[in-house]
């Protein structure tokens, strides 16, 4: 039943990777997993809902959209906002194509030529996930020698001019790519 909560388990469990044992039942099951999403457009058109339903936090006049109260006011998550959006793309294409790799990096790789999408904006989706992930870790390590506890979230106005500058177009691919899937799916139109 495809609820809410019962493909954002898909999600989880497409991103598997074995720890320990022998390795081949993993890969069996990777191969069960996606000979299984084969050719199941409504499955594919439920994954595009979850992937286009997160946006960045980008304005329409490409300004940051922060919280507005709370702990974490006039901050961003990184993580949940940023990355998560750009994490369920490549997840989506992979199932699309039938790509095994787990990792983002690899799965963009993979998917180069398989992909149309990716052929055109791997290269932008790379650099903007390496890009966010680094801003997150330096965040994080920030907040580490300061004695406090690491989050996802950024004060915007705390960026440096190139930061921002980075965010915003890397936010903009995000946007831009959810917007096609959007095109190919209409993935509103489920329930």
């Amino acid at each position: 039943t495809p609820t809410p909560e019962a493909i954002l388990f898909s999600l989880i469990l497409f991103d598997f990777r074995p720890v320990y044992g022998d390795l081949r039942l993993a890969n069996d099951l990777r191969t069960h997993l996606l000979e299984a999403v084969r050719n199941q457009d409504m499955f594919l058109k439920h994954m595009a809902n979850v992937t286009v339903s997160l946006r960045p936090p980008l304005g329409f006049f490409r300004t940051f959209v922060v919280e507005k109260g709370g702990e974490h006011k006039n901050e961003l998550n990184l993580k949940f906002r940023c990355i998560a959006p750009l994490l369920d793309i490549v997840r989506l294409f992979s199932l699309e194509q039938g790509v095994q790799e787990t990792s983002t990096i690899e799965r963009l790789d993979a998917l180069r030529e398989k992909h149309g999408t990716v052929r055109e904006f791997g290269d932008e989706l790379e650099q903007a996930f390496e890009f966010i992930t680094l801003l997150r870790i330096h965040h994080q390590f920030d907040l580490i020698e300061s004695g406090l506890e690491p989050d996802n979230f950024v004060n915007p106005d705390k960026l440096s001019n190139l930061q921002k500058k980075n965010l915003k177009e890397a936010c903009q691919i995000i946007s831009k790519v959810q917007d096609m899937i959007i095109k190919q799916y209409s993935p509103g139109t489920v329930m």
